[in-house]
């Protein structure tokens, strides 16, 4: 089963994938982007403030690394329990964020070209409230 998980910084996705791990050792756990060697490299060059990039090449780099990390690491492994940190949810509202000329079904048609149209099987998305998420960033030192 092919689980996403889904929601902003500080929310606590990577704590329960965490406490899911631990309950089912064979689980693959993984995360967008950054779960293969190419996405590891991507996300290099996208957190970077020395290389500029425009915001349509963004969308285009985040999602080879989702064609990538679906292709090396989610499609052999769709028999198993797979726990991803981010997906295309999260990829789709930040390219819509940054740019609202974007559309939405195009955005929609790239993910799904991206994953080979095979989607996570359950999305859990998390919600918290702006006081909590603030609190949790500032006490791992990512926000004001």
């Amino acid at each position: 089963m092919y689980v996403l998980f889904e929601g902003i910084d500080g929310v606590g996705k990577s704590t329960q994938i965490e406490i899911l791990a631990s309950k089912f050792s064979d689980a693959i756990v993984t995360k967008e982007p950054g779960g293969t060697q190419l996405g590891e490299n991507l996300r290099e060059i996208l957190l970077s403030s020395s290389i500029k990039i425009g915001k349509r090449a963004e969308i285009l780099l985040f999602l080879a690394d989702r064609a990538e990390h679906f292709e090396k690491l989610v499609a052999p492994n769709l028999g198993k329990l797979i726990l991803s940190d981010r997906g295309f949810i999260s990829g789709i509202a930040y390219a819509l964020a940054n740019d609202e000329n974007l559309d939405e079904n195009m955005l929609l048609g790239l993910n799904k070209f991206a994953l080979n149209d095979k989607f996570a099987d359950k999305i859990v998305f998390f919600e918290a409230s702006h006081e909590l998420i603030s609190s949790r960033l500032k006490a791992r030192g990512t926000s004001d």
